[in-house]
C-alpha cells in the first residue's frame, strides 16, 4: 500500500465511525436572572435547625468557639460580597453570624447568638471568645477552630 493510500484511509477512517451525539439531557450551564435570585435568597437563609437524636430530644446547645477569625473578605462592585469566617464562607455559624449588609468599609460585625455581644473584625484578626481579645494574625501562632 503506497503512502497515498494509506493517508486517505486514515483520513476516511473517523467518518466511517462517526456517530452523531446529542445533548437532550443536558440543563443550561448559566441560569435566568429569576433563577439566580432564587440561588441567591436560598443561599442566605440560615441553616435549619440540627435534627433531634434518636430519642427525640433537642440536640444539646453547642459551646461558643474559642476563637473566631476573619479570613478574608471579597467586596464586588456588582453582586453579593464574600466573606470567610474560620476558613468557611457560610454567614451562619452555630454560635455566631456575619451581617454583611452593617460592613464598615472592611470592618465586619460578628454578633455572637448566646450573648447578644457584637464583635468587629478586619480581614486577618482573631478574637478570643472568652475575653474578648482581638490579635492579628501576624502576631500569634496558627489557632484551632474548636
Amino acid at each position: 500500500m503506497n503512502s497515498s493510500t494509506r493517508t486517505a484511509i486514515l483520513l476516511l477512517l473517523p467518518i466511517v465511525f462517526y456517530q452523531p451525539t446529542r445533548a437532550d439531557g443536558l440543563s443550561r450551564l448559566f441560569t435566568t436572572a429569576q433563577q439566580r435570585a432564587a440561588l441567591n435568597a436560598e443561599r442566605d437563609k440560615p441553616p435549619p435547625p440540627p435534627p433531634p437524636d434518636e430519642t427525640g430530644n433537642p440536640p444539646p446547645p453547642q459551646k461558643r468557639p474559642r476563637y473566631i477569625t476573619f479570613n478574608g473578605l471579597i467586596v464586588r462592585s456588582q453582586g453579593p460580597s464574600t466573606v470567610w469566617i474560620n476558613g468557611s464562607n457560610n454567614l451562619f455559624q452555630p454560635d455566631f453570624r456575619v451581617e454583611l449588609d452593617q460592613k464598615a468599609d472592611i470592618t465586619v460585625p460578628i454578633f455572637l447568638y448566646n450573648s447578644k455581644q457584637t464583635i468587629q473584625l478586619k480581614p486577618g484578626q482573631t478574637v478570643n471568645t472568652l475575653d474578648g481579645t482581638i490579635k492579628d494574625n501576624f502576631k500569634q501562632p496558627s489557632l484551632n477552630h474548636e
